[in-house]
């Protein structure tokens, strides 16, 4: 693993991402000319919900869109504190699943790392799982932190 140049790793605020950010910081520490991608993917804003609550889906998009760049440039400004290595951050609408692996693709990443919400059984059945999703579907090794 000694090649490993671009890594990506996704978060969300939540605990399991931050122990994902935590450790790919401390790995890429361990390492030279290592570049980090930041990423949150947070889901579109649909119609009928907000239609029936009387709340423009504009205003709602916005928000949204607003509240995860918030999110990724307040992780972003922590762990450049830890490290020297460079840091991209990016907030971005879509299927969670979809939207890490096609960016991975897109950009040369070399290890996604990603949290997992530890679901079994049927919660995993009925809500999925972003990790497993990657595991199956990206190009690029993927490590799961628990």
């Amino acid at each position: 693993m000694n090649h490993l140049q671009t890594i990506l790793v996704a978060y969300d605020g939540s605990q399991e991402s931050q122990k994902a950010l935590d450790f790919t910081v401390e790995f890429a520490n361990e390492r030279k000319d290592v570049e980090l991608h930041l990423v949150t993917v947070y889901q579109p804003v649909y119609t009928m919900a907000y239609t029936y609550a009387n709340y423009p889906v504009e205003q709602a998009s916005y928000e949204l869109k607003e509240r995860n760049e918030a999110i990724i440039q307040n992780a972003k400004t922590e762990i450049s504190l830890k490290t020297d290595h460079p840091i991209i951050a990016k907030a971005i609408e879509g299927h969670p699943g979809n939207v890490l692996t096609h960016y991975a693709s897109l950009n040369g990443i070399d290890l996604i790392v990603i949290g997992s919400r530890g679901l079994s059984g049927v919660k995993e059945l009925f809500l999925g799982s972003v990790s497993h999703y990657v595991v199956q579907k990206a190009e690029c090794p993927v490590l799961v932190i628990k």
